[in-house]
Order: C-alpha cells, then sequence, then structure tokens
C-alpha cells in the first residue's frame, strides 16, 4: 500500500493533507524518514508515525449524517470564533471528518466519518457521487439556461460549472429548483447561479447518491448503519 493512502485510511488525516505531512518530513516508516508520498509500505509489518505519534488503520469505523443549520462552518476549529460543525456533536464524535464541505449559508445533508476509504470514494472526482441540492429563487430557470448548464458554463477561476436540473416547481412567490451535481467544485452552485444572473435565495443539500436528508431536523444527527453504508457504495 502507497504511504499517502495508508495515513488517509487511518482517518486522522486527509489524504491531500497526508502528501503534505510526508514531503514536510513528519512521517517516518520503522523509524525512518520517507519523504516519498507514494513509497510502497508493508503496513501490517511496519511501524508508521506522524509527527511522532504511531498511526494505524482502526478495526472499526463510524458514520454519521448531520442535518447542518445555516451559520455554521466546516472546520474542527475556527480563529474567529465561528460556531462550527463539531459544536453540533458530542465530544465523542469530533474525531470524525467531515466528507466534502458546505458553506456558512448553505443548510442540509453531511457525512461525517472515521472511516478515510470512504471518505476518499465520496470526495473522488473520478466516482461522480451525486449530491442533489434544492435551491429557492425567484423565477423560473429558462429552458435555454438549463441546457447551458447542464453543459457547462464559466464559472470564474478558469473552472467550469456543470449541473443537472431534474425539476423546477413553484411555491407561493417562490421557485423550488431541484439540482444535482457530480463534480462538487467550491461554491459551484452559487457560481453558477452569479454566471447566470440568477437569483439565489437559499440554498439545501437534500440527498448524497441515495442517502438522503429526511426528517433529520436542522443540528440534528444520526449514526448510519453498516447497511446503509453498503448501499451508499453500492449506488
Amino acid at each position: 500500500m502507497k504511504l499517502h493512502k495508508f495515513l488517509s485510511l487511518s482517518g486522522v488525516i486527509s489524504r491531500r493533507k497526508s502528501i503534505d505531512a510526508i514531503k514536510n518530513a513528519l512521517v517516518t516508516v520503522n523509524d525512518y524518514l520517507v519523504l516519498n508520498p507514494f513509497e510502497e509500505i508493508d503496513h501490517n509489518n511496519s511501524i508508521i508515525r506522524l509527527d511522532n505519534r504511531i498511526i494505524k488503520i482502526p478495526s472499526t469505523f463510524e458514520t454519521i449524517i448531520l442535518h447542518k443549520p445555516k451559520g455554521y462552518i466546516c472546520s474542527k476549529a475556527d480563529e474567529l470564533n465561528r460556531k462550527t460543525i463539531y459544536n453540533l456533536i458530542p465530544k465523542s464524535k469530533t474525531k470524525l471528518d467531515y466528507v466534502g464541505r458546505l458553506d456558512k449559508d448553505t443548510v442540509g445533508l453531511i457525512i461525517l466519518t472515521s472511516d478515510g476509504q470512504l471518505n476518499n470514494f465520496l470526495t473522488h472526482p473520478s466516482n461522480k457521487i451525486e449530491k442533489e441540492y434544492e435551491v429557492i429563487t425567484n423565477e423560473f430557470i429558462p429552458e435555454k439556461i438549463v441546457q447551458r448548464i447542464k453543459k457547462g458554463i464559466f464559472i470564474g477561476s478558469g473552472e467550469r460549472g456543470r449541473a443537472r436540473i431534474i425539476s423546477q416547481k413553484k411555491s407561493n412567490n417562490f421557485i423550488i429548483v431541484n439540482l444535482v451535481l457530480t463534480e462538487g467544485k467550491k461554491n459551484e452552485i452559487r457560481r453558477i447561479f452569479k454566471f447566470t444572473d440568477l437569483k439565489l435565495i437559499s440554498l439545501k443539500r437534500v440527498r448524497i447518491q441515495n442517502l438522503h436528508l429526511g426528517n433529520l431536523k436542522e443540528g440534528q444527527w444520526k449514526i448510519l448503519k453498516s447497511s446503509d453504508i453498503k448501499n451508499l457504495l453500492k449506488a
């Protein structure tokens, strides 16, 4: 197994941060410093340390889902003392890592897990994990713009945003739009609406693959069963 993959599967550090940690000389294998993140290791018969802490892959994992409210950020700590999603769960769950971010003003479904392999699978762009969002806006999106968004539009920073709009319906004086992403660039939906001159009033993530937010209220969380995770991976 490659060294960086072992570290990310341990659940103590993300895949990207594990590569940085190795390059920054924070990782040893059997007391030898290794600077190549892609070094093949025998993790079953080696002692791997990260910043002098012995790292192992846990034999069991825990995964929960949380209904993130508005005003909370996805971070374990914040220099500005803002509320984080970890304020909403017991201290015993704070070792779980969030799977993908929701910005401060976006609400809805977020997964937290100690399973590094699950985290990597759900966040890797090549797996095209579906994430469905509910957007409230003030007018129906014309078919011409629907097709442009489906093909991909420029959203700044040299990037293109793509989404599949699956429904639009009127509710009182507003329009509820449901759309699906499979890549998940930073603030992708907000940037799509900005560059198409569409008004975005609120944004909520309601589904990841076949995992739905359901009746979970804002601020509430629940543990996922192993069968839920298996179904998520199958989907």
